[in-house]
Parts: C-alpha cells; structure tokens; sequence
C-alpha cells in the first residue's frame, strides 16, 4: 500500500466512522457508501493536504482509493514518509 493510498484510507475512515480495515483500496467509492456529502469532506482535507484546490469531479474520474491515489501522485508526486515530529495533523505531508 503507498503512502497516498493509506493517507486515503485513513481520512475515509475518519470522515465515515468506521475502522480503516473496512476500506477497500479497489472497491468504489459509491459501494463503500460514500455520499456526496462525505465526498466534499474528503476534497476539503485533500486541499488542506496539497495545498491547491481540488475538484469534487476527481473522486467520480477515479472511484477508488488506488485509482485516485495513482491520479494524485502522477500529478502532484508521491507522498514522502516524514518523521514523525513533522507530520502533519493527519498523520503525513504532501
């Protein structure tokens, strides 16, 4: 699992209450129960993370976790491991 893809799971675990060990990295993010609602509150945290703006549209373009992580890192590179006293409040920096 890379770094984006467990910084993924993570934020959709918080966002939907239940254990990270439910998410799936391939199933569809609709089939997980995302809901729209849900779906904005996980672009806020991926723009509070990247620091740009991100567009609701990139979770319908790429529907599960993999997909979207392979789309963020071709885009903005691949999350780096920090130590832990520079992470950020969720856990990893872009």
């Amino acid at each position: 699992m890379s770094m984006r893809e467990q910084w993924l799971r993570n934020a959709l675990s918080e966002l939907m209450e239940i254990d990270a060990s439910r998410i799936s990295l391939t199933q569809s993010f609709a089939e997980q129960g995302l809901d729209s609602l849900t779906g904005l509150r996980l672009t806020r945290k991926l723009q509070d993370m990247l620091g740009v703006e991100v567009e609701l549209e990139w979770l319908f373009d790429h529907p599960s976790i993999r997909e979207l992580a392979q789309f963020l890192d071709a885009r903005f590179g691949e999350l780096d491991a920090a130590p832990a006293s520079s992470r950020a409040d969720d856990g990893i920096r872009a």
